[in-house]
């Protein structure tokens, strides 16, 4: 019988030292990165896209490829930038006139208050160092990264010109997908954006 007891003993032991193996130290898992989520819906209806001299919807279709969100693991459909009126921004921290106009894109999306998307790109850019102006900018608007270009060079074939070594370089994409209009030059303001936008994308956003 204590033989019998014994050996129930050891199975016992060998089965709950199977199941509670020490948990992984904190250094061994990777830390998610703070700041913003990816590609949130805005909160108001999506007004129609403006319409092309020619009577056809204006601009060209975004490629369709996955994007990388910058938040972590995740893909979004680069088509899902469709669904409403969106300004992408490209950016990188290398990049003085990204880091001046950040900014006022951070102003604007306050402004705006949901009526449309504000979406950057991160191009060419390592996590740290991308993270490090996101945080010190205080950046809230939503991040994607395309750290080999793929994204950036596709969306340079689609506007018919550079972007991916033109930063920085922002996009107006109006509700279907289509690209009406690219601003590559000196770093925008906030009171640019919101001339822009009312041109491009219809949508009138007060100071």
């Amino acid at each position: 019988m204590r033989r019998l007891l014994a050996g129930l003993l050891a199975v016992t032991l060998l089965t709950v030292s199977a199941c509670t193996d020490d948990p992984p130290k904190a250094d061994d898992v990777a830390a998610a990165p703070t700041g913003p989520s990816c590609l949130p819906a805005p909160a108001s209806p999506s007004p129609a896209a403006p319409p092309s001299p020619s009577g056809g919807a204006a601009g060209k279709p975004l490629p369709a490829m996955a994007v990388r969100c910058f938040d972590g693991g995740r893909y979004v459909d680069a088509a899902l930038l469709g669904s409403a009126p969106t300004i992408l921004n490209l950016w990188g921290s290398y990049c003085e006139p990204c880091r001046t106009e950040l900014p006022a894109f951070q102003r604007f999306v306050t402004a705006a208050d949901g009526r449309l998307r504000v979406v950057g790109v991160v191009v060419r850019d390592s996590r740290d160092a991308a993270q490090s102006v996101i945080d010190d900018k205080r950046l809230t608007f939503p991040m994607l990264e395309d750290r080999d270009q793929q994204f950036s060079v596709a969306l340079g074939r689609v506007v018919g010109k550079p972007v991916a070594n033109a930063l920085p370089a922002t996009l107006f994409i109006a509700p279907g997908g289509r690209v009406v209009y690219t601003y590559q030059g000196d770093a925008l303001d906030e009171q640019k954006i919101r001339a822009l936008t009312a041109t491009h994308l219809g949508i009138e956003v007060a100071a």
